[in-house]
């Protein structure tokens, strides 16, 4: 009986760093040379035996990206990290609170309402309804605080929220002003950046909620909101998602006509 070999697994590192090392046409003793690392190690690493420490990976990287190979540490790192922990973040930030506490800044883009970090109780208490309708006020209640005092209790986080001035315009009018005022107060904080979408414009992307964090280290995650709950996205798609949402903020007001939108409304 015939036995075929395991297949041998590549790991993400070890394909990252053959990909852009090849991309210079430089040798593996050559980039040794030039990252200050030993060859037998380069050759280890890309045969899958065995992964750098984060300072030798950095010291790979800036060897290559004075090769002309951009972003080079960071794709590395990224790809340290997917070997050792199955993912593109630290362990420690790999669901949505972990994250919210080690960001300083997230960008959010919803195609159709208004932010949840952004959104008065009156609002949220609707959408909340809406959603859940057997829920009892309790619950509502319960939900409408965790939402709507989730800003307050995250002091370091700042927002920048791109969103359509038609999720405001077509709520009828005291809840329209209540959250036109709320939106300007957040903004006058310093804290809240606001783009709207004029009404009669649409985003084509995202299709879904979708929030880009800047952490404290520096690394950016980005999350998508569905109706099964948050989905952390590897880094791997960073590259497509980020562009979704330049797309949507260059489709959107600047910030000064945003606000003017916002008094008319309020």
């Amino acid at each position: 009986m015939n036995h075929s070999p395991q297949q041998k697994v590549v790991t993400p590192f070890q394909e990252c760093l053959v990909k852009l090392r090849s991309l210079t046409r430089m040798t593996q003793r050559q980039l040794a040379n030039r990252s200050g690392t030993s060859h037998a190690s380069v050759n280890r690493w890309e045969l899958g035996k065995g992964t750098p420490k984060r300072d030798n990976a950095e010291l790979l990287g800036r060897a290559l990206e004075t090769e002309g190979v951009p972003n080079a540490s960071k794709l590395l790192i990224a790809a340290l990290r997917r070997t050792i922990e199955g993912n593109g973040l630290p362990e420690w930030a790999q669901d949505l609170e972990s994250i919210e506490r080690s960001a300083r800044h997230v960008t959010i883009v919803t195609p159709a309402m208004v932010p949840g970090y952004l959104q008065c109780p009156s609002l949220a208490r609707e959408i909340f309804r809406a959603g859940m309708p057997g829920a009892s006020d309790e619950d509502l209640g319960h939900l409408v605080d965790l939402r709507t005092e989730r800003l307050g209790t995250l002091p370091e986080l700042n927002v920048t929220a791109i969103f359509p001035a038609a999720a405001i315009a077509c709520l009828s009018e005291p809840l329209r002003r209540t959250q036109a005022s709320y939106l300007i107060k957040w903004a006058e904080s310093g804290r809240a950046a606001i783009h709207l979408v004029p009404e009669g414009s649409g985003l084509l992307v995202p299709a879904s909620p979708l929030m880009l964090f800047r952490l404290s280290t520096g690394d950016i995650a980005v999350v998508s909101d569905h109706a099964d709950g948050n989905v952390v996205h590897d880094e791997s798609h960073h590259d497509r998602l980020t562009g979704e949402a330049t797309w949507a903020l260059a489709a959107s007001l600047p910030v000064a006509l945003s606000l003017d939108v916002l008094r008319k409304l309020a």
